[in-house]
């Protein structure tokens, strides 16, 4: 049950009546009851005289309800990459500010993906919190994509967004391919001397040192085609693994299998399976030899390995030994500086002192001597008064 105070009336944001049979305006303030899902949302209470009409509003937020679904999705598309945009539908749209409302804290997102012929789906997490938008990269160039949005938060996943398809673009190499082969067919009927080929395709080239991406593997015939152009990258969680898609037969795919080995024991270590293109490896042991391999299994279950990467895993523990060597040896020369800084200090007090108490030794000597030469004069005085008596 919720209570709001109004004024005299009131009636949701968006038009639509107080729920029959479970609202009640008494003495100035409005009672829901049984509450639902449907009942969030902006309420508008108003009191009007002569004079004028007077609103406010108040929203009302069922926060144990697992998000309504994004809305609103929307794309753009380069030839490998569509970027998915969408807005929470926790925002309320109001005739005034069309972004009013609640926003959940905390809210992640799940991207679902696959080519519109495709049987199964791909999914990519958002990490980021409340962020609204995702680039899938890698795809296919000039294919028709299929993406939905599934929104979560701490009560559980809510509900998909509404699909929506957009292509990628369709690739310049394709064209540039196209065109060579008709230059092709042109060279047959009309061939040209070996010297005026040659010097044509200086003329093409120029003078650019332009490095070539790796070549995707040839082409298989209505079948599944390997895992190509593998790669690993290291960083902080350990080496990030990514490999491009099979070129032909995307659509027979199910996953994709990670195996690596431990060499030269070729011990296996694990194995993993995914539905992206690319894997964070964990935990490798230091100053070891690894050896990496896809597999893309079918829907036949057949099994198509790609080419074998290997890695060498830096060892950081000698760099760990001299860095606590380092700091023993620096701790111990502070210690040494110390320690000889105030010998030198106890040694000038020492002498500094020393001095002082011989000057007054020195002094205490005169003044006896003086004082022993005085009572000697007095002593033979007395003894010549005595003998001229």
């Amino acid at each position: 049950m919720i209570e709001f105070f109004i004024f005299s009336d009131c009636q949701e944001k968006d038009g639509h009546p107080l729920p029959p049979k479970r609202h009640q305006i008494e003495g100035g303030n409005l009672t829901l009851t049984s509450l639902h899902e449907t009942d969030r949302g902006i309420y508008e209470c108003f009191a009007t005289n002569e004079a004028a009409t007077i609103t406010a509003e108040t929203e009302l937020m069922i926060e144990n309800l697992t998000p309504r679904p994004p809305y609103n999705l929307t794309a753009n598309s380069t030839e490998t990459s569509i970027t998915v945009r969408w807005q929470p539908d926790e925002y309320m749209l109001t005739g005034k500010n069309p972004k009013v409302g609640y926003l959940r804290p905390n809210l992640e997102y799940t991207v679902w993906y696959r080519l519109t012929d495709a049987p199964e789906w791909r999914t990519m997490r958002i990490l980021q919190k409340n962020v609204m938008e995702a680039t899938i990269q890698h795809l296919l160039p000039g294919r028709e994509y299929e993406f939905m949005v599934l929104s979560q938060d701490k009560h559980g996943d809510g509900m998909f967004s509404k699909q929506i398809r957009f292509s990628t673009q369709p690739s310049k190499v394709i064209v540039e391919d196209e065109s060579a082969v008709a230059g092709a067919r042109e060279n047959d009927n009309h061939p040209q001397q070996p010297q005026q080929q040659h010097q044509q395709q200086q003329e093409s080239t120029g003078d650019r040192n332009i490095k070539a991406p790796p070549a995707p593997p040839p082409p298989h015939a209505n079948s599944l085609s390997e895992p190509w152009n593998l790669s690993a990258i290291n960083n902080q969680q350990g080496w990030l693994l990514h490999w491009e898609h099979p070129v032909d037969g995307l659509d027979l795919l199910r996953h994709y299998t990670v195996r690596w080995w431990k060499e030269p024991e070729h011990h296996l270590v694990g194995t993993v399976e995914t539905f992206d293109n690319y894997y964070q490896l964990r935990h490798l042991k230091e100053g070891a030899t690894f050896k990496i391999q896809i597999l893309a299994l079918s829907m036949d279950g057949e099994q198509i390995p790609s080419s074998i990467l290997m890695i060498q895993v830096p060892s950081h523990r000698k760099t760990r030994i001299l860095l606590i060597g380092s700091s023993v040896g620096v701790a111990f020369l502070l210690c040494a500086l110390i320690a000889f800084l105030y010998v030198k200090r106890s040694c000038l007090f020492h002498l500094f002192s020393g001095g002082i108490n011989d000057v007054n030794s020195g002094d205490g000597a005169a003044c006896s001597t003086s004082i022993d030469d005085g009572d000697d004069s007095e002593h033979s005085h007395d003894i010549e008064k005595i003998n001229n008596t």
